[in-house]
């Protein structure tokens, strides 16, 4: 779903997590034509590390965030913000449904 432009964000260092941390994802779907608001698809990952994170944003302008870097259900590990730019599609082709990710973390 991620757009064409390239991933930008660059992590910049990272630590591990205490264990027991987790977060919860959301991939929510939003049909704007019927207002029908639907979750696509969600789990909940262990908290393996937390990275600092140069973020871009569209304007041009960037800062650092912290972000949990967590193991999905394929064993894969992410970040936050690469989740987001994969599963998101803000700005949809007319007749698909926007597509927005949301974050919940979970102490141990």
């Amino acid at each position: 779903m991620a757009d064409e432009d390239e991933f930008q964000n660059e992590i910049l260092s990272m630590t591990t997590a205490q264990p027991g941390w987790t977060v919860h994802a959301q991939i929510k779907g939003h049909n704007r034509a019927s207002g029908e608001r639907w979750v696509e698809d969600e789990g909940v990952y262990p908290i393996v590390g937390w990275a600092v994170v140069n973020f871009h944003y569209r304007d041009g302008g960037t800062r650092n965030k912290i972000e949990p870097v967590f193991v999905t259900d394929t064993g894969r590990l992410e970040h936050e913000s690469f989740y987001r730019w994969q599963y998101s599609d803000l700005e949809p082709a007319p007749g698909q449904p926007r597509m927005t990710v949301s974050f919940e973390i979970r102490e141990p």
